[in-house]
C-alpha cells in the first residue's frame, strides 16, 4: 500500500475531519475510510455514466429486424388484426 499526501482547503479538512468523527468516531483511520469510501463513491459514479452513455449510443443507433428494405408492416391497422 502506498502513501499518498493531499492538502485540502480548510472548509474541505473540517468537512472531512466531522465526517470520520460522526460515522467513525473518529477511530484510528476514520480519515483513511472516508477518503475511500469517497473514491468508490465516485468511481461508482463514472461506471454509472459510461453505461449510460453506452445504452444512449445503443439506442441512437437502432437494432436491425432483418428486415431488409421490407417494412414490419404496411398501415397500422395490420398491427391490430
Amino acid at each position: 500500500m502506498g502513501n499518498v499526501l493531499i492538502s485540502l482547503d480548510e472548509k474541505h479538512e473540517l468537512m472531512l475531519r466531522r465526517l470520520a468523527k460522526d460515522h467513525y468516531s473518529g477511530k484510528k483511520g476514520s480519515l483513511r475510510t472516508i477518503i475511500e469510501e469517497g473514491i468508490d463513491e465516485v468511481a461508482r459514479k463514472d461506471k454509472r455514466r459510461l453505461a449510460v452513455e453506452k445504452m444512449l449510443a445503443h439506442m441512437r443507433k437502432g437494432m436491425s429486424l432483418g428486415l431488409g428494405k421490407r417494412k414490419a408492416y404496411e398501415s397500422r391497422d395490420e398491427i391490430y388484426d
